[in-house]
C-alpha cells in the first residue's frame, strides 16, 4: 500500500513540474513581446520614424476643431434666450427685446332682433325678425422684427360666418423724429370711427353713417408724422370703397396688382390736433373715471379717380370721387362725446348726370354710473342723394321713393358691462329708424331693407332694432 501511494504522490509532482514549466514558458514569451513593442516605440522616439506623424496631427487638430465649433454654435444657440407669457395677448420674442411674436384675436357673439311694420315682400303686412350671429371672429399675429422700430401685423378675420379671409397685413418701419413709414394693406385714414377697432365700439356696433362712408381697407402706402399734440398721416392706395347710384366700388381687399378695380389713383390725408390728453387715450371712444380730460380734432380728405366703368351704373364712367370729414372727441373723467361730419362728391362724368352729393353726421356719447357699467347714445343722419337728377315724388305718403331710399335717421340708447375691461365685455342697444331704410343698410349694422330702389315702396312707419353681443378678446 505504501508503495502504491509513494508512486502516486511522485507522478503528481512530475505532471505540476511539467505544468509549471509550461506556463513560465508562456510568460517568458509575452514578456519578450512586450519588450519589442517597448523597443520599438523608444526608436520612435530618437527622431528615426516620429510616432504622431504631421498626416495624423493634422487629423487630431482638424477633429479638434470640429468639437469646438459644434459646441459654440451650441452656446451660441443657449445666448439667444427666449422670453414669452401673456400681456394683452400671448407672445414669445428674444430676451434682448429685438423679435417679437403676438398671438391674439377676439370674436363677438351677437343676437339680434328686428321690427318693420311692413313686409317688402307682402307690404301692409309687418314682419319680425331675429337669430344669433358670429359677428366677427379674427385672429391676428404682431409684434416686431431685427429691433422694436420694424413692426408687422397678419390679421384674418370671418364676419358673419363668412370664410376666413385676410384684412391686415402690413409692415411697418418706425423712424427718427415720430415719422413712420407704413406700407401692405390696413384701413385707410379717413373716418375716425373706422379708424377704431371693433372691440371699442360705443354701441353693440359702428353707425349706419360709418358703413356708408367708410374708406375701408386698401392696400397701399401710407406716412406719418407725430408728435405732442399733432398728427399727420398722408398715404396712396389702390382706391376706397365707395357707394353711390352711379359708382359702388364693393371691396377692395385683397386684389391682384392688375385687377381692374384698381383706381387710377386714390389719395388720402388725415390731419389730427391733440391740445389736452394722450394719444393712447383716443383709441378708445368712452372715458373711464381714471382718465383724464382730452380734446381731439381731426380732418381728413380723399380723391379717387376711376379710369374704367367697373362697378358704375349704366351711362357712368371713369367716376371721380371727393370726400371730406371734421370731427371731434372730448373725454373727461368718465364721460365722452365723439362727433363728426362727412361729405362725399361722385361725379359719374357722363352727360346728362348730374353729381350726386352725400352727407352723414354722427353724434354719439358715454357716461359711466359706475366703474365697470356704461350708459351710451347714439344719433345718426345721412342722406345718399339717390336721385340727384330730381324726379317728382310719390303722391302716396307712404311710398316715398327719394326719402325713402336715400336717407338715413336713427337713434340709438345702449349699455356696456366691462366684466373685465374691453376683454370681456357685454354690450345691449335697442336703435330706431324714423324713415324706411334703403340705401344705408348693411351687413354690419343690422337694419333691414325697407323697400327696393325700383319700386320706391318704403315704408314710413320706422323700424326697430335691438341687439346683444358678447365680446371676448384673448
Amino acid at each position: 500500500m505504501r508503495l502504491i501511494v509513494t508512486t502516486s504522490l511522485v507522478a503528481l509532482a512530475a505532471i505540476a513540474s511539467s505544468l509549471a514549466a509550461q506556463d513560465q514558458e508562456a510568460i517568458d514569451q509575452q514578456l519578450a513581446a512586450m519588450r519589442a513593442d517597448l523597443a520599438e516605440l523608444r526608436a520612435q522616439g530618437d527622431g528615426h520614424a516620429p510616432w504622431l506623424t504631421r498626416q495624423r496631427a493634422e487629423e487630431v487638430r482638424a477633429l479638434v476643431r470640429d468639437v469646438l465649433a459644434d459646441a459654440e454654435s451650441r452656446v451660441s444657440l443657449q445666448e439667444v434666450g427666449l422670453t414669452g407669457g401673456w400681456k394683452d395677448s400671448f407672445y414669445i420674442g428674444s430676451d434682448d427685446g429685438n423679435w417679437k411674436l403676438k398671438i391674439g384675436g377676439y370674436t363677438q357673439v351677437r343676437y339680434s332682433y328686428d321690427h318693420r311694420s311692413s313686409n317688402p315682400a307682402n307690404p301692409g303686412e309687418s314682419v319680425d325678425t331675429w337669430g344669433a350671429a358670429i359677428r366677427r371672429l379674427k385672429l391676428y399675429f404682431d409684434g416686431h422684427i431685427i429691433d422694436p422700430s420694424w413692426r408687422y401685423k397678419i390679421e384674418f378675420a370671418s364676419n358673419q360666418g363668412a370664410a376666413f379671409a385676410l384684412e391686415d397685413t402690413w409692415i411697418e418701419k418706425q423712424m427718427a423724429d415720430g415719422l413712420v413709414l407704413k406700407t401692405g394693406q390696413f384701413k385707410s385714414p379717413f373716418l375716425r370711427e373706422t379708424l377704431l377697432s371693433d372691440t371699442v365700439t360705443m354701441l353693440v356696433d359702428r353707425s349706419s353713417i360709418e358703413s356708408f362712408f367708410g374708406a375701408g381697407r386698401s392696400a397701399g402706402l401710407q406716412l406719418s408724422w407725430e408728435t405732442e399734440q399733432l398728427r399727420v398721416t398722408g398715404g396712396y392706395f389702390n382706391g376706397f370703397e365707395v357707394k353711390s347710384n352711379y359708382f359702388n366700388s364693393g371691396s377692395m381687399r385683397n386684389l391682384a396688382w392688375d385687377s381692374t378695380k384698381i383706381a387710377e389713383y386714390a389719395f388720402v390725408s388725415r390731419l389730427e390736433w391733440k391740445p389736452s390728453g394722450g394719444w393712447a387715450q383716443f383709441k378708445d371712444p368712452s372715458s373711464w373715471v381714471k382718465d383724464g380730460p382730452g380734446l381731439l380734432v381731426g380732418v381728413a380728405a380723399e380723391v379717387e379717380k376711376k379710369e374704367n366703368t367697373q362697378g358704375c351704373a349704366a351711362g357712368a364712367e371713369n367716376p371721380f370721387v371727393v370726400a371730406a370729414t371734421a370731427d371731434v372727441s372730448i373725454e373727461f373723467a368718465g364721460g365722452s362725446l365723439m362727433s363728426y361730419f362727412v361729405w362725399r362728391q361722385v361725379e359719374p362724368t357722363a352727360a346728362g348726370l348730374e353729381v350726386a352729393n352725400q352727407f352723414g353726421v354722427v353724434v354719439q356719447g358715454g357716461v359711466f354710473i359706475s366703474d365697470t357699467l356704461e350708459l351710451t347714445a347714439r344719433y345718426e343722419y345721412g342722406d345718399a342723394d339717390t336721385m340727384p337728377n330730381g324726379g317728382a315724388p310719390n303722391p302716396n305718403p307712404a311710398v316715398m321713393d327719394n326719402n325713402g331710399y336715400s336717407i338715413f335717421n336713427a337713434v340709438g340708447l345702449g349699455a356696456n358691462w366691462y366684466i373685465s375691461g374691453q376683454r370681456v365685455k357685454l354690450s345691449a342697444d335697442i336703435n330706431y329708424a324714423f324713415n324706411g331704410v334703403g340705401a344705408f343698410t348693411s351687413s354690419a349694422n343690422d337694419f333691414l331693407v325697407d323697400g327696393t330702389s325700383a319700386t320706391g315702396q318704403f315704408d314710413q312707419s320706422g323700424q326697430v332694432l335691438a341687439r346683444v353681443q358678447v365680446q371676448l378678446i384673448w
